[in-house]
C-alpha cells in the first residue's frame, strides 16, 4: 500500500507543506483550530511520517550528541572567502553550521575559487580525509551547475534551484509559491495592476518559476506579460519609459536593492504605489515582502545529507528528492494596511 505524504495532507487541507509540517509537531506558531484540523485530516488519510526522518527530528530535538565527530564538507561554488557578508551566503552557512552541530557533525568549508582547485581535485581530497557528506553551496552567478568528481563516494546536497550535472539532492526556496503568495498579499490590499521586476539571471536559476506564477496567478492575465520586465541590472535605462507606461499600482521585485533603483523613477510612480520584495533578510522588517528562509534551508541541505549517512547511501540519486521551502510573508509598511482576515 502506497505511503500516504505530507504534501497529500497539504493538498487535502489545502495549505501549505510547511504549515501542515508545523501543525503536526504541535507547533505554537500555528493555531490550535488549525493543529487540530490538520491532525484530524492526516489521521483519515492514514498519514505517518518516514520512520528514517521521524528518527532524524527526534535527534535533533532531544539535543543529545553522538560520540563521534565526523565532518561534513560545505563546498562554495564560486563564492570568494570575502563574500561571506552577501546575506544568501551568511544565512544558508550559519543554517548548515547550526543543523550539523545540533546533529553531532563538524562542518568544514571549502573552496572551488582556491587557486589550483578543481572538482576532481577536491574529491580526492574528501575521500582522503575520509569526509563522505557534502553540501554544495548556491550560486549567484551561474545559471547550471557541473562538477566532475567520484560521485560514488560521496552523499551529496545542493543549495539553490540552479539546474545541476548530475542531479542531486536539494534544498531551495520554492519561488514560484513565494510569488503566489505575494499577489495574494496584494489583491487582499485591493491591489489590481501589479508589475514585477525580475533580475534575468535570477529568473533563468529558478527554471522561471517566479515568472511563471506571476503570469499564471496574475489578477489580469491578460496584461501580465506587458507587466513584466526582466532586466540584467537595477539601473536598467528602460525603466523608467516601461513604468510610465504600464502605470502599475504595486512593484515587486526579486532583488531588494532594486527598491533603491526604483526612487529614482519616483515620477514614474504614483505616490500611494505599493513595494515588495522576494528576497527580504533578517532586519528588513520595515519592508514588504517575502523572507525565503535562506538559513532554513541551509539546514534541510544538511537534513538530506544526514538521512544519506544515516540509510549508507552514496553516489547519485536515482530520484533527486528536492526539498522546497516557499519562505514567510513579513508585513512591513511599504504597501497598504490589509483587511484583518488570514491568508491560509
Amino acid at each position: 500500500m502506497e505511503r500516504c505524504t505530507l504534501t497529500q495532507v497539504a493538498k487535502a487541507a489545502r495549505l501549505s507543506v510547511s504549515t501542515v509540517s508545523m501543525a503536526l509537531r504541535n507547533h505554537p506558531r500555528i493555531p490550535e483550530v488549525t493543529t487540530q484540523r490538520v491532525q484530524r485530516i492526516a489521521r483519515k488519510l492514514g498519514y505517518k511520517a518516514h520512520p528514517s526522518v521521524a528518527a532524524l527530528m527526534a535527534h535533533i530535538r532531544s539535543g543529545r550528541q553522538p560520540r563521534s565527530r565526523e565532518k561534513i564538507a560545505f563546498v562554495w561554488i564560486e563564492a570568494q572567502p570575502t563574500e561571506l557578508n552577501v546575506p544568501f551566503n551568511r544565512q544558508t552557512i550559519a543554517g548548515a553550521r547550526q543543523r550539523a552541530e545540533q546533529l553531532g557533525y563538524e562542518l568544514e568549508e571549502f573552496w572551488l575559487s582556491e587557486p589550483g582547485m578543481t572538482s576532481r581535485r577536491l574529491s580526492d581530497i574528501l575521500k582522503a580525509r575520509g569526509v563522505t557528506g557534502v553540501v554544495f553551496s548556491g550560486c549567484d552567478r551561474q545559471t547550471g551547475v557541473q562538477l566532475e568528481m567520484d560521485w560514488g563516494a560521496h552523499a551529496a546536497a545542493v543549495i539553490g534551484n540552479a539546474p545541476w550535472t548530475p542531479e542531486l539532492h536539494r534544498a531551495a526556496h520554492h519561488h514560484f509559491l513565494s510569488m503566489r503568495r505575494v499577489l495574494a498579499e496584494l489583491a487582499r490590499r485591493e491591489y489590481h495592476r501589479p508589475a514585477l521586476i525580475l533580475d534575468e539571471l535570477v529568473n533563468e536559476r529558478a527554471i522561471r518559476a517566479s515568472e511563471a506564477a506571476f503570469v499564471t496567478h496574475h489578477p489580469a492575465p491578460s496584461r501580465a506579460r506587458q507587466l513584466l520586465r526582466k532586466v540584467a541590472a537595477a539601473d536598467d535605462p528602460s525603466l523608467r519609459s516601461w513604468l510610465r507606461q504600464v502605470r502599475p499600482d504595486a512593484v515587486i521585485v526579486s532583488r531588494t536593492r532594486f527598491l533603491a533603483a526604483l526612487r529614482s523613477h519616483a515620477a514614474a510612480l504614483g505616490k500611494d504605489t505599493g513595494y515588495v520584495t522576494l528576497e527580504l533578510t533578517a532586519g528588513e522588517n520595515n519592508i514588504s515582502g517575502i523572507d525565503p528562509g535562506h538559513h532554513l534551508i541551509g539546514a534541510h541541505a544538511v537534513d538530506l545529507v544526514i538521512e544519506q549517512l544515516f540509510r549508507n547511501e552514496r553516489g547519485m540519486p536515482a530520484e533527486p528528492k528536492n526539498v522546497l521551502f516557499e519562505g514567510h510573508w513579513v508585513e512591513g509598511n511599504t504597501l497598504r494596511a490589509a483587511p484583518s482576515v488570514l491568508v491560509p
